[in-house]
């Protein structure tokens, strides 16, 4: 196997948030991580939290935001989590939820009161076609009038989307399809735009056959080195205690390696795909693992994913920087 020399280097960071869990009450179909309720319901605990928010304090960040998953799924554990970042000095900026766990309405409203008495001042809260498959748009409004009661900022992304949602029965839960009967093709191909989605992740599968592919060839004879791995603004740090640059999901780095160049046997493909692209990865799955590309994909990203999924889930190839493997089975 060929060594590649280590020249990413993480040295610089500018703002990004903490991923509690990847379990999810939901599996959203433009979800960049592919979270949903088939990961195990792991969750950060205080150790690894408080090793996050050092390295964060050491890069000069001094806050961030909270997601998943569904932080709220382990309360408990997201409260030891803002804990870690009190102690810290770490100001979380907004806690992502989706309102999957708004039942009773007293148990919220204390949740909600706790979280307040421990700095918490925003919550965003979650409102697409996307998130409407799984939640209806009732629990949405109820937890947005609590917040409201309670005296917590409500950051909604996205209020646009609420006349379209509010087409429908708010009581129940609606299929992406029934958003495609109702509003048609375009509305679906509006919607990255709309949503300012990154189209990785779980997004690939929705949204190739709406969008024009390219060949593999084109895609191989336009790409070059991918420093998007080098990326400084909305990275995230995990629960295991990765960082992953965004929008590089299926990727991960120890937040003990930042700030060093990286090795390259520990980040063979990191390293790779950072000095010399997309065809060098194609280059390598095809010769030492007999990889077979479909005709086209939607850009470099979606070729890469699929490579990276043929070597984890088909060849069991093991590697430290891809992963977690669950990324790639909840596609």
């Amino acid at each position: 196997m060929e060594k590649y020399v280590g020249k990413l280097k993480i040295e610089r960071l500018f703002s990004g948030g903490v991923i509690t869990n990847y379990y999810c009450s939901s599996a959203c179909k433009h979800c960049l991580y592919n979270s949903s309720p088939s990961w195990k319901k792991e969750y950060m605990t205080e150790e690894i939290a408080d090793k996050v928010f050092k390295a964060l304090r050491k890069f000069g960040i001094f806050s961030v935001h909270i997601g998943g998953g569904e932080p709220f799924l382990n309360f408990e554990g997201l409260k030891k989590v803002i804990n870690k970042a009190n102690e810290n000095g770490i100001y979380i900026e907004y806690i992502e939820t989706n309102a999957s766990w708004v039942e009773n309405e007293k148990e919220a409203r204390q949740k909600l009161k706790e979280l307040k008495n421990l700095g918490i001042e925003t919550i965003l809260v979650s409102i697409s076609p996307f998130h409407n498959e799984y939640i209806p748009l009732k629990k949405v409004l109820k937890l947005i009038n609590l917040l409201k009661e309670v005296g917590i900022e409500i950051f909604p992304w996205i209020e646009g989307f609420l006349p379209e949602i509010k087409r429908f029965d708010i009581e129940k839960t609606h299929s992406f399809s029934e958003y495609i009967a109702t509003f048609g093709e375009n509305y679906v191909k509006s919607l990255p735009l709309h949503y300012y989605l990154t189209l990785n992740g779980r997004a690939i599968k929705t949204f190739e056959e709406f969008f024009p592919k390219k060949s593999v060839d084109e895609i191989i004879e336009n790409s070059s080195p991918c420093h998007e791995l080098n990326s400084k603004t909305h990275f995230h740090m995990d629960l295991f205690g990765n960082f992953i640059p965004n929008p590089c999901v299926g990727f991960k780095i120890s937040i003990d390696d930042l700030e060093k160049e990286l090795d390259s046997k520990k980040y063979f493909f990191v390293n790779m795909l950072y000095t010399k692209g997309i065809h060098e990865l194609f280059k390598f799955a095809k010769e030492n693992f007999g990889y077979q590309p479909q005709k086209a994909y939607l850009h470099k990203c979606s070729l890469c994913f699929d490579i990276r999924r043929f070597l984890v889930l088909e060849k069991n190839f093991e590697a430290f920087d891809l992963g977690p493997r669950e990324f790639y089975e909840q596609y």
